[in-house]
């Protein structure tokens, strides 16, 4: 009778590196979402999809490109935004609620085109010919231009 060395009650060992299995095409790392599928979940969701989209993009990005986006930026659009939602519903101190709104547009811009730079990085990257985003349909469109735009990449790309 031989004798297993191995505990039957430890759990399986498990490689927790991360696999990037599309080194030299990054944008293949973001799923594939409809663009119009981004469009109602915000509707739907009042904004609140939108938000969630630009953080998960943004950390994903962070994690493939070069061009860092700073998490400060990222808390401190987050904070500006459940600011601003606070303050819209409970509608005291107009004054405030309006800095707030601004200044949330500000950081909200300063963002979604650190973002757009980012995506652009991955897009172009493992791309036989480049993509530029046009800015202002990042301006007008911001998260369902840069799905469509995903999408489109990872669609020339597998």
């Amino acid at each position: 009778m031989s004798e297993n060395t191995s505990n039957v009650y430890e759990a399986p060992a498990a490689n927790l590196t991360k696999n990037n299995e599309s080194g030299d095409k990054p944008v293949l790392n973001f799923d594939r979402f409809s663009a119009w599928g981004v469009f109602f979940l915000a509707v739907i969701t009042f904004g609140i999809y939108g938000v969630y989209w630009l953080i998960s993009r943004t950390n994903k990005a962070n994690a493939l490109a070069t061009k860092q986006i700073s998490q400060g930026l990222i808390y401190g659009y987050l904070a500006l935004y459940v600011a601003n939602l606070i303050l819209s519903i409970t509608e005291v101190l107009p004054v405030l609620s309006i800095i707030i709104s601004l200044a949330s547009i500000l950081v909200g811009l300063i963002f979604i085109f650190s973002l757009r730079s980012s995506i652009s990085e991955l897009i172009n990257k493992g791309s036989s010919e480049p993509v530029k985003l046009n800015g202002v349909l990042t301006f007008f469109f911001n998260i369902i231009y840069f799905q469509y735009k995903i999408n489109e990449a990872i669609d020339q790309q597998k």
